[in-house]
């Protein structure tokens, strides 16, 4: 049997009932009167009905303490502030008891809503009183209360862009004091927490690789193009913190200048230079060489002969020193200039 039906057969009941009491209460309302009470005492049921749902929905949770740590206790209790005053003047003002009911039934939602949202159906928190779940729960909202307005200001990918910048200043494995100020200025900004960074020595070695890695996994979040081109301004800022500019820098800022322009050239349209790094080997040998070397490599006929496509680099910087790794082992490497049409 369906447990359900009676409780909307009470209400619809209910609502054919006040409709035809506020209705006829008064004989000399005009037509259009009656039919406004009638949808005012609609209203209250559908009140009651919205109400019963929106607790319904979550009784069945509140012994979850997540379900509890996600209700606002402070907008819980605004309900109070809210409800009484205009309980208090819709009763002994106004004389409007369909406003009363209302209020009645904002005030219940807010009881019930305190109620979970203090934790106080979740089985640890048996035996605490009601005022110390207050207490705890005004606590936790109040680390908490920042967050939204925090994400709407801070860029996307913040946490991203930190860390690249914290791998950049340690890319000559020195760390400045100046680097270190930028760092922390921006991840104050933004809310971010991160560890105490310490002037000299990085803890941890940062290759050129990797940080290219960082940023391209930056790129593939799709951040707007405008915050986009605020890190490379950033980038060069990070470099040039600590008057010194070393190559590992130059080389970094170079290659990602060139990656970010290409993203936003993928964005809005448009080609980008690149720098396309290719192996030519001079004979069997090096051919045989390369493919050990590179094995996931295929040659390819080109306008100089059979060669090797390395990859391509957004700076000119970075691609020679990637020629420069594979000449140190005796093989013949040079760089094209290419024109590349981005692809979103």
């Amino acid at each position: 049997m369906n447990k359900k039906k009676p409780v909307f057969k009470i209400l619809l009941c209910n609502f054919i009932f006040l409709s035809y009491v506020f209705a006829s209460q008064d004989s000399e309302l005009t037509l259009f009167e009656k039919l406004i009470g009638v949808l005012v005492s609609g209203a209250l049921i559908f009140s009651l009905i919205k109400g019963y749902l929106t607790v319904n929905k979550i009784w069945k949770r509140r012994k979850n303490e997540e379900v509890a740590n996600s209700i606002s206790i402070v907008a819980a209790m605004l309900g109070f502030a809210v409800g009484f005053p205009f309980l208090l003047n819709s009763l002994l003002i106004t004389n409007d008891y369909f406003s009363a009911a209302k209020s009645v039934v904002a005030l219940v939602l807010a009881t019930v809503f305190t109620l979970i949202g203090t934790g106080y159906f979740v089985d640890k928190n048996r035996g605490i009183g009601i005022i110390t779940l207050i207490g705890k729960a005004l606590k936790l909202e109040g680390k908490e209360s920042g967050e939204l307005i925090t994400d709407m200001l801070r860029p996307k990918g913040a946490n991203k862009i930190i860390e690249i910048l914290k791998k950049l200043a340690a890319i000559d494995d020195d760390i400045a004091k100046e680097e270190i100020d930028l760092i922390n200025q921006f991840s104050g900004k933004w809310g971010i927490d991160i560890p105490e960074l310490k002037p000299g020595k990085p803890e941890e070695i940062t290759n050129l690789v990797e940080l290219k890695g960082l940023v391209q996994s930056y790129l593939d979040e799709g951040p707007d193009t405008d915050v986009a081109e605020g890190l490379v301004d950033l980038i060069n800022l990070m470099a040039e913190a600590d008057d010194e500019v070393t190559d590992e820098e130059a080389m970094a800022v170079a290659e990602f200048t060139g990656m970010i322009a290409h993203y936003v050239s993928s964005e809005k349209g448009g080609n980008i230079e690149m720098y396309e790094v290719n192996i030519v080997p001079q004979g069997e040998e090096q051919m045989d060489a390369v493919r050990e070397l590179l094995p996931e490599l295929n040659i390819v006929q080109d306008r100089g002969g059979k060669v090797f496509k390395v990859g391509r680099y957004f700076s000119e910087d970075y691609a020679e020193a990637v020629c420069k790794k594979y000449i140190d082992l005796g093989l013949y490497s040079g760089t094209t200039k290419v024109s590349v049409v981005p692809h979103k």
